[in-house]
């Protein structure tokens, strides 16, 4: 590779650290910025100002902090106005594929969630879940959503009818509400039999660009009498749990900073 090329990559990766300095602060004064990221202070006046100029980057006051652009804006609008099925789509494929499972997207519709997208590589399968099925959020991977709403609407949810869709679905207040203290502490949910007998569903969250849980992601699994090996229990908590959180961040998330704050 030439030396031309070569700068010219160099150029690229110091004007997206510059950008990525900005995950973590709104504003930047030049020294702190030239700081932060271990350069000298000329080369990041040059950067900054290439981005200004691109409308990336802007300094409403003179000698004032930067702050991000219209440009970066318009980006961020780009990311939340994606399509949840369109982004996530290759995030259950790889899914499905690498687990050998029934892959499923719920998004929440008021008190249920509808499921949105389903994917599975095994056409012999007990899971009955399928695309436009909706299923109150107290069952199932549904608490991997109420689990992060505020407390008037888990109590208005909990105080209306619960659906039992199985001997297994829990419908005790006071029960599902242990149940979402767990969830908030490990991020996913185990759920056997809750919608359909002899299955296993491993759920979790995924939050918007907001930081909002209005999805979850679901791995069900066929398990007759609800058993299912530790060894692969654990393998598909992690595959899910990476898996939610692939496609938050596919959505605009990145953790501890909703893209909000950032614009």
């Amino acid at each position: 590779m030439t030396d031309s090329k070569n700068n010219t990559l160099l150029g690229i990766e110091r004007a997206l650290s510059v950008l990525e300095a900005f995950i973590h602060r709104s504003s930047w004064g030049l020294s702190d910025l030239a700081r932060h990221l271990d350069l000298n202070k000329a080369v990041v006046y040059r950067i900054v100002r290439s981005l200004e100029q691109r409308g990336f980057l802007e300094q409403p006051e003179e000698r004032g902090p930067y702050l991000l652009g219209p440009a970066a804006v318009a980006l961020g609008r780009s990311v939340k106005s994606k399509s949840l099925v369109a982004v996530a789509r290759r995030h259950l494929v790889r899914a499905a594929e690498s687990t050998g499972e029934v892959a499923l997207l719920y998004s929440m519709r008021g008190h249920r969630y509808l499921c949105v997208d389903r994917l599975d590589v095994n056409s012999d399968t007990e899971v009955t879940v399928e695309i436009g099925d909706t299923i109150g959020l107290h069952a199932g991977a549904g608490k991997s959503i109420l689990a992060f709403q505020d407390d008037p609407f888990v109590d208005e949810v909990l105080a209306a009818p619960l659906s039992r869709y199985t001997e297994a679905t829990p419908v005790e207040p006071d029960r599902i509400r242990e149940m979402l203290t767990q969830i908030q502490g490990t991020h996913h949910w185990v759920s056997t039999g809750e919608i359909t007998p002899n299955t296993v569903g491993i759920s979790a969250p995924i939050r918007d660009p907001k930081g909002r849980v209005k999805y979850a992601f679901c791995i069900s699994v066929d398990a007759p009498g609800g058993q299912l090996d530790p060894t692969r229990l654990d393998y598909l908590v992690s595959a899910v749990v990476d898996t939610a959180a692939s496609i938050s961040q596919s959505l605009g998330y990145l953790e501890g900073r909703p893209l909000e704050e950032r614009l």
